[in-house]
Parts: C-alpha cells; structure tokens; sequence
C-alpha cells in the first residue's frame, strides 16, 4: 500500500469509484493512521482514500468547530439543508479554487476507526469538506462544478497537473 503523495488532478484513481470498506481492521487502521498524517502535513481541511491513491470509502475530515478529525469510513450523506455557495480548494489541484455550491448543513451516517457506527450533523465549513470528500469518494471532482470561464482561467495550471 504506498501512500506516500497525494495525487493530482489527471490521476486515474481520482476518477474511480471507490469500494466499499468490508472491516475495520488493521489495514483500514494503517490507512487511517497515514492519512490523518499526510493531512496535518499538507495543512488540508480534508482528505479521501483515493488521494492518496487507494481507492476505499474512507475519508477524513476536521471539524472546524472544534478542530477534532471525523474518520468516516463508507459513508453516507443521509440529509442536506440549505444552499451555499464558496470558493473551494483541494488538495489535488494545488493553488486552484472554483466557486461551488453545497448544502449549508448535512448529517452524514458512517463508522469510525474503532468500527463505532456514527452520526455527524454539521453546518458550514465542516458540512461542505464532507460534501467535498464524499464526491471524491464517487469519483467526482471540483473542477465538475467549475464553470467555463473557471476552467479557462486556470487552464494552464490544470494542463501543469496533468503532465506530471
């Protein structure tokens, strides 16, 4: 399993489905473990199995209430609220942000690293990365949201991330 960068826009696992977790087990433990470090590493707000090139429902995410990090593993976005739209970042398009909109409030259904299944009612920041890494999750992508002008705005930048 080599988790060693995060992968860029143009790599084939971004655009894959990821596949359901069967157990939490001691692998799922090790991928957790190395994610929640190459987060704090990079700085991000979030980060999807399949950005560090394994393709698991698995994702983590902070809280921006109170900072702590929300392990989801194969969940699910049981109820949207509201609409917002923000500039949104990720860590596979580095120094790249498209305007997106995203429910203002979700609750999403998953299980934890200790195999606990969870609740996490969130507003805000924190609804919208979790919205951001379910859709990485689905092979989806913020430049889908991104708008002509957006795309050839920083069409050099994206052709850049493609290369490498």
């Amino acid at each position: 399993m080599i988790m060693d960068r995060i992968k860029k826009y143009g790599d084939k696992v971004l655009r894959k489905k990821a596949v359901k977790v069967e157990s939490v087990d001691g692998s799922v433990l090790r991928i957790v473990k190395k994610m929640k470090a190459i987060l704090k590493e990079e700085g991000g707000l979030g980060l999807a199995a399949p950005q560090v090139g394994i393709s698991k429902r698995i994702f983590i995410a902070l809280n921006s209430d109170n900072d702590a990090v929300i392990t989801a593993i194969n969940p699910e976005i049981i109820s949207r609220e509201g609409m917002e739209i923000d500039f949104e970042g990720c860590l596979s398009f580095p120094e790249i942000f498209f305007s997106i909109e995203r429910a203002g409030k979700v609750i999403l259904r998953a299980v934890n690293e200790n195999g606990e299944k969870i609740i996490v009612e969130a507003e805000g920041l924190t609804a919208r990365c979790l919205q951001h890494e379910m859709d990485h999750l689905d092979g989806k992508l913020i430049i889908d949201y991104a708008t002509d002008g957006e795309k050839k705005a920083c069409k050099e930048k994206l052709e850049k991330l493609i290369k490498k």
